[in-house]
């Protein structure tokens, strides 16, 4: 039998309904473990394309034009049915490559809004996105605003800015001001895109998971983590937006509600910049989990645990300035 579910090409099963998932090929097979989208249990492997999975039943579809860019955004709700969580990813990222795992988990309980970054030459500009994201789909209403990686220094932007209304802010292995250390690694990845793709999958890879992650991976899904890598339409841009990213500047005008989690292995952006954030942010909360970079794909259950448990009642049950025990769960 077919699970009702899908395999990320991490091993990661979501749910979603099989009727939502656009068969292109059907194979008889052996059980084995396979980037694939659609998990195998017995003789069937259902094979689909990434770009054609609905990220959730109840998602619908859309666009928002800003600054020339299209802004795809996916809305289990609509406008005015209540307030919503929203999903800001990484760097070459989507709310399908960074989100998949915890938007269905995040759906049962909430109204989510994930949105895919249109092509933008300045962080200004991908601010500007999500404000007006925001902005159409929700007239208003406040939002707990949930932003991972380079979508992390964006939602606190926004958060500090207050263009639009954020009641809740949660920021995933973030930064404030890239560091020398950062930019000379942005300055590697630039090297490798120009000169040797597969090279840069490698280090990619190596460089978004920890380590206890990866030891478990046998020599065959380690080589599936590397050729499933792919660098997405705007993804140079958004590089060269990181070398400089630096809202520093903005944190003390960040007053809403904060959870900060931080990747304990985290290589691509450290902890400690997660404890900068916490230090600096004066509502915040800090969580620390046992993961790398891709903590959605590492630990999704945790980091959705985190998110909810923070959306509708941490803050009025652990003070600002508390450091959440993560040993529990």
């Amino acid at each position: 039998m077919i699970s009702r579910g899908w395999l990320d090409t991490y091993g990661r099963l979501a749910p979603i309904s099989l009727r939502t998932a656009p068969v292109i090929s059907i194979q008889k097979l052996q059980l084995v473990k396979v980037g694939c989208h659609v998990r195998v249990y017995s003789h069937y492997q259902f094979k689909c394309s990434e770009n054609f999975m609905k990220i959730h039943p109840d998602a619908v579809r859309g666009s928002v034009g800003v600054g020339g860019a299209e802004v795809t955004y996916y809305d289990t709700g609509r406008p005015g049915a209540g307030s919503p969580v929203v999903l800001v990813h990484g760097t070459g990222g989507s709310a399908m490559a960074h989100f998949r795992t915890v938007f269905p988990m995040l759906a049962a309980r909430h109204r989510v809004i994930g949105l895919d970054l249109g092509r933008a030459e300045t962080f200004e500009g991908l601010v500007s996105q999500v404000e007006e994201v925001i902005a159409v789909r929700t007239f208003a209403e406040p939002v707990a605003l949930v932003g991972y990686s380079l979508g992390a220094a964006i939602a606190t932007a926004v958060a500090a800015r207050r263009a639009v209304t954020i009641d809740k802010l949660v920021l995933i292995c973030g930064w404030a001001k890239t560091d020398s250390v950062q930019r000379a690694r942005y300055g590697l990845w630039h090297r490798l895109y120009a000169e040797d793709h597969d090279a840069l999958k490698i280090f990619s890879t190596l460089m978004s998971f920890g380590q206890t992650y990866l030891d478990a991976r046998t020599p065959t899904d380690l080589r599936a983590l590397i050729d499933a890598r792919t660098f997405s339409p705007g993804i140079v841009e958004q590089m060269r937006i990181n070398e400089n990213v630096d809202v520093s500047g903005e944190l003390e005008y960040v007053v809403s509600p904060t959870l900060i989690i931080g990747g304990a292995s985290d290589q691509m952006v450290p902890i400690k910049h997660s404890r900068l954030l916490f230090g600096a942010i004066e509502n915040s909360r800090f969580a620390e989990i046992p993961t790398g970079h891709a903590a959605t794909t590492e630990r999704p259950a945790q980091v959705f645990k985190l998110i909810d448990d923070f959306v509708r009642e941490l803050p009025h049950t652990t003070p600002a300035g508390a450091v959440l025990d993560t040993a529990a769960f």
